[in-house]
């Protein structure tokens, strides 16, 4: 089985082009923390590269851009091509899915860190109809 779940930030706006025969392809990269603190105290990072494909790359470009907090599913791929006589591998999330991990602020227009608040409309909402 090849399985990839990644949660992080985007490092920059996703790219979007299209192939020769029109097919949608995004790439961008996930910057995804690790679990540990390191000795200078601070959390190693790892950036990820990621690939979607046709209406899911369309939906990335669309919906998400530099600091979006980003869930994604994928597989590991890896290819092979030459450079100055010399092979060489690059190896990238191949997307299946994507889903938002956060919400941005609507007064900064960036992502908000603190990620688990939620707008004030939903409380509204919350409070009003919910049954419970």
């Amino acid at each position: 089985m090849n399985k990839v779940i990644l949660m992080g930030r985007l490092t920059a706006d996703p790219e979007l082009r299209k192939t020769e025969s029109g097919i949608s392809k995004c790439r961008f990269t996930v910057a995804v923390p690790e679990d540990y603190i390191n000795k200078d105290g601070k959390r190693d990072v790892d950036f990820i590269d990621c690939t979607a494909w046709r209406s899911t790359a369309e939906y990335v470009s669309k919906y998400f851009k530099k600091g979006s907090r980003i869930a994604v599913i994928g597989k590991n791929k890896s290819e092979t091509y030459e450079k100055d006589g010399e092979r060489r591998y690059y190896k990238y999330v191949k997307v299946e899915s994507v889903e938002f991990a956060g919400y941005n602020n609507p007064s900064s227009g960036t992502a908000d860190e603190a990620d688990r608040d939620f707008p004030a409309e939903f409380d509204e909402i919350v409070s009003e109809e919910s049954p419970f």
